[in-house]
C-alpha cells in the first residue's frame, strides 16, 4: 500500500494526514484539521453524523486527497491494555501465543473483543533467559464496527484501528534516544505520558487532564475577551496567559519574561495556571513510579507534544514544577512533511505515528475479506480429495481387519490403565468449578465506594483542625461537603487542599449561601468526585 489516511476524531477537532504507509522515513503529503460536530465521538465511540460526513468529504475534496484507505487513531478508556512478559519465541508466533493466552490477561468475555499487541522490548529474567515485554490490548468489536460504518459513509475503507499509545510510541522512539525521556502529549481533555529509554517504552499512562480547563478559564475571565473555544486556545498560544509556577513556594528555574500588566491580569493568569495543578501532580507521580523501579535510568528530560506544545509558558511551568529540563517538540525527524499546513506539526504526533506500524485492531470478518479465494484451484483439490477417499474405501474392503482388532485390544487395556486417572480428573474439574464459583461471588462483593475510606482518611490528615466542616454526605461516586468559611481567601484555601487529595478526581463548588445566624462569613457547598473503582492514578 503506497499511501494511507490517518484520522483522529477528537471531541472538538478532527485531524487528518495523508502519508506513506509502513516505511522507515515516510513522507507526509497533506495534513489538515476541521471542527468535530457535537456528539460525533464519546470516549472513543463514534456515531454517524451527517455534518461530520459532509465536513470530511469537503476537507478531502478541498485538499485534493485521493487516498481512501484509512487508519483511525482512537483514545478510549474502553480499550483495555496490559503489559505482560512472554518467553522469547519467534516473532511470527507472538500473535498466536498472545491470543491463546488472552484469557489469562483479561478477565472479560473475549468473544466481544479484538486482541492485538505491540512489542515494547526485551528483558533478561532471573535465570538469564530473554523475555519479551509486550503491551497487549483488547478493543470491543462494537467500537471497531462504529468506525467501519462511519468510514463507509465518508467514502473511505477502514484499514485498521490504531491505539493512541502505540501511535505515539512508534513516532517518538526514534526522536528520544539520547537520555531516558518522559514524552507528554497534552490534548483537549486527555494526556498520554510515555517514558522511553533507548528507544523502548518503559512505562505509559493515560491521564484525564488536558488544556481544556485552561481554555475555559480564559473564556470565563473578565480580563480576556475571547468567548469561544478556538479564539481562547489561540490566545494561549500567542500570549503568556500562564505563569511559570503554580505558587510562590516553587523554586524558579526558568523565569517569567512576561511584563507586569496589572494586579487583575496577574490574578487572571494565576487562575489559568492553576488549572494544570492536577496534571503536573500526576506527571510527577508517573516519574516517581518509574524512577523507583529503575533508578539507574531515571528520567532526565521531558518532551512536550500535542496541543500543549504550543501553549506559551507551559514548558517553563513543567520545568519549574517537575524540576526536569522540558522542551516542546514541534517537528519530527522521523517523518518528512512536504506540504506545510497552517497548524504546528506537534499537534499531529498521534496522527503521524499511526502510519508507521499500527497495531491493526480489526474485526475478523474484515480481515477475511482481504483474502481472495481461487475457486478453480479449490474445485480441483476437492475432486482429487474425493478420488483419494473412494480409492481408500475400495482398498480397505479387501484388507484384513487384524490391525483394527489389535488396536481395539490395546485401547481397552489403556482404558483400564487410566481408569483411576479419569476419576482424579473429574475431581479436579469439580474443584475447579467450585473455585471459579467462589471467585465470581468474591467479585460481586466488591463495591464502587471503596475509595470513601481513603477520602475520609485524607480529610482527617490534610484538612486543618480549625476548618469548620458543618455537614457531609457521601454516595458511591461523590461526597457533598458544607464548610463555613470567614471569607473568599479561606474558601480558596479549603478548595486548594481538597484538590490535592489522591482519592478525588474532581472538586467543584456547588453553591455559596449566607448563614441565617449572626456568624460572619458564609457556607460553601463543595462537591467532591471520587476516582472510579480500579482507576490507576499513579
Amino acid at each position: 500500500m503506497a499511501k494511507i489516511l490517518n484520522i483522529e476524531i477528537g471531541n472538538l477537532i478532527t485531524r487528518v494526514a495523508e502519508m506513506d504507509f509502513k516505511v522507515k522515513n515516510p513522507k507526509v503529503y497533506h495534513y489538515f484539521s476541521f471542527p468535530t460536530p457535537e456528539g460525533v465521538v464519546e470516549d472513543g465511540f463514534v456515531h454517524e453524523n451527517p455534518e461530520f460526513i459532509a465536513a470530511m468529504k469537503g476537507a478531502l475534496h478541498e485538499h485534493k486527497v485521493k487516498t481512501r484507505s484509512a487508519v483511525f487513531v482512537v483514545t478510549s478508556s474502553k480499550i483495555v491494555t496490559r503489559e505482560v512478559a512472554i518467553p522469547s519465541i519467534k516473532l511470527n508466533q507472538l500473535g498466536t501465543f498472545i491470543k491463546a493466552n488472552a484469557n489469562d490477561y483479561f478477565p472479560i468475555d473475549l468473544t466481544m473483543y479484538e486482541i492485538s499487541h505491540v512489542l515494547l522490548g526485551t528483558d533478561a529474567s532471573e535465570d538469564g533467559k530473554e523475555k519479551f515485554r509486550v503491551l497487549v490490548m483488547a478493543a470491543g468489536k462494537d467500537l471497531i464496527s462504529g468506525y467501519a460504518d462511519l468510514a463507509g459513509k465518508c467514502g473511505l475503507k477502514l484499514h485498521s484501528i490504531e491505539y493512541i499509545g502505540n501511535s505515539l510510541y512508534q513516532l517518538m522512539k526514534s526522536e528520544c534516544t539520547d537520555v531516558p525521556t518522559l514524552v507528554v502529549r497534552v490534548e483537549e481533555s486527555v494526556t498520554v505520558a510515555s517514558i522511553l529509554v533507548n528507544g523502548n517504552m518503559a512505562l505509559q499512562r493515560t491521564l484525564a487532564y488536558g488544556v481544556e480547563r485552561a481554555i475555559k478559564a480564559v473564556m470565563d475571565s473578565s480580563e480576556y475577551y475571547e468567548s469561544d473555544y478556538t479564539s481562547a486556545f489561540k490566545l494561549l498560544c500567542q500570549r503568556p496567559c500562564l505563569k511559570v509556577a503554580l505558587n510562590d513556594r516553587t523554586r524558579i528555574i526558568e523565569s517569567d519574561d512576561a511584563p507586569y500588566e496589572s494586579d487583575r491580569m496577574e490574578e487572571a493568569r494565576s487562575k489559568v495556571t492553576i488549572t494544570f495543578t492536577q496534571l503536573i501532580s500526576n506527571l510527577v507521580r508517573v516519574i516517581e513510579l518509574y524512577n523507583s523501579k529503575d533508578p539507574i535510568n531515571s528520567v532526565k528530560k521531558v518532551v512536550l507534544i500535542g496541543m500543549g506544545s504550543e501553549v506559551v509558558n507551559l514548558t517553563k511551568l513543567f520545568r519549574n514544577e517537575i524540576g526536569i529540563e522540558t522542551v516542546a517538540l514541534k517537528q519530527f525527524k522521523s517523518v518528512a512533511v512536504l506540504e506545510k499546513g497552517g497548524e504546528g506539526e506537534g499537534r499531529y504526533a498521534g496522527v503521524f505515528g499511526a502510519g508507521l506500524n499500527p497495531v491493526g485492531l480489526m474485526a475478523e470478518g474484515k480481515k477475511k475479506e482481504k483474502k481472495q479465494v481461487n475457486y478453480g484451484l479449490c474445485t480441483v483439490l476437492a475432486l482429487v480429495l474425493v478420488i483419494v477417499v473412494l480409492a481408500y474405501l475400495f482398498l480397505s474392503a479387501f484388507l484384513p481387519n487384524l490391525d483394527a482388532k489389535n488396536e481395539e485390544e490395546r485401547l481397552k487395556g489403556l482404558e483400564q490403565q487410566y481408569a483411576e486417572a479419569e476419576i482424579i480428573h473429574k475431581q479436579y474439574l469439580a474443584i475447579e468449578t467450585l473455585y471459579n464459583d467462589v471467585d465470581a461471588r468474591s467479585a460481586l462483593m466488591e463495591h464502587p465506594n471503596d475509595s470513601v475510606l481513603q477520602f475520609f482518611a485524607e480529610l482527617e490528615e490534610k484538612l486543618p483542625a480549625d476548618t469548620n466542616l458543618t455537614a457531609i454526605t457521601s454516595g458511591n461516586a461523590d461526597a457533598n461537603l458544607i464548610v463555613h468559611v470567614a471569607d473568599y481567601e479561606e474558601a480558596a484555601k479549603v478548595l486548594q487542599i481538597l484538590r490535592t487529595f489522591e482519592s478525588l478526581r474532581d472538586v467543584k463548588i456547588a453553591g455559596i449561601a449566607a448563614t441565617d445566624s449572626e456568624e460572619t462569613g458564609f457556607d460553601l457547598a463543595i462537591t467532591c468526585t471520587y476516582y472510579p473503582m480500579g482507576e490507576i492514578t499513579e
